[in-house]
């Protein structure tokens, strides 16, 4: 007896491929016009937390009204795909900009550590303020599969 395996036709390779038919229905798929804009927000009046996570509802708030991205109601930030800038304003991590790292990192003061899924800096000491510019990552990632059956 032999076993068929299948492979998942992705959201990448229906927009890389050639039927023009698919690519709006990948793109959506993947909120592409969220990862194209970029993001700059103020979160002010945090929680006091070395790990921020920037997608819930909480954060939302603190981050007031976004450059960049109009948020429909009940929708937080997305997550992170790429940082563009990164400076604490207040708490007692130290005040100024970071460079940041992936999860395996150590936080300093001038670094910043970004968790594998996006959602959270964590930074040497709590913080109750910073700045934050970024582009978001797709949603669901490129390589989920595809809602559609391969062309």
């Amino acid at each position: 007896m032999s076993v068929t395996t299948t492979r998942n036709f992705t959201v990448r390779e229906a927009i890389n491929g050639n039927n023009v038919g698919q690519i709006a229905d990948a793109m959506a798929q993947i909120k592409a016009g969220n990862s194209l804009s970029k993001i700059k927000v103020t979160f002010a009046a945090l929680t006091s937390a070395a790990a921020q996570d920037i997608t819930t509802a909480a954060a939302k708030t603190a981050g007031g009204t976004p450059l960049g991205i109009s948020l429909a109601t009940g929708e937080n930030f997305p997550p992170i795909g790429a940082i563009e800038t990164l400076r604490v304003t207040a708490g007692a991590a130290a005040a100024g900009s970071r460079a940041v790292t992936d999860a395996g990192g150590t936080a300093s003061a001038t670094l910043a550590l970004l968790s594998d899924d996006g959602k959270t800096i964590t930074f040497e000491a709590a913080v109750t303020a910073f700045v934050l510019t970024y582009y978001p990552a797709p949603s669901g990632g490129a390589d989920q599969a595809f809602a559609q059956a391969a062309p």
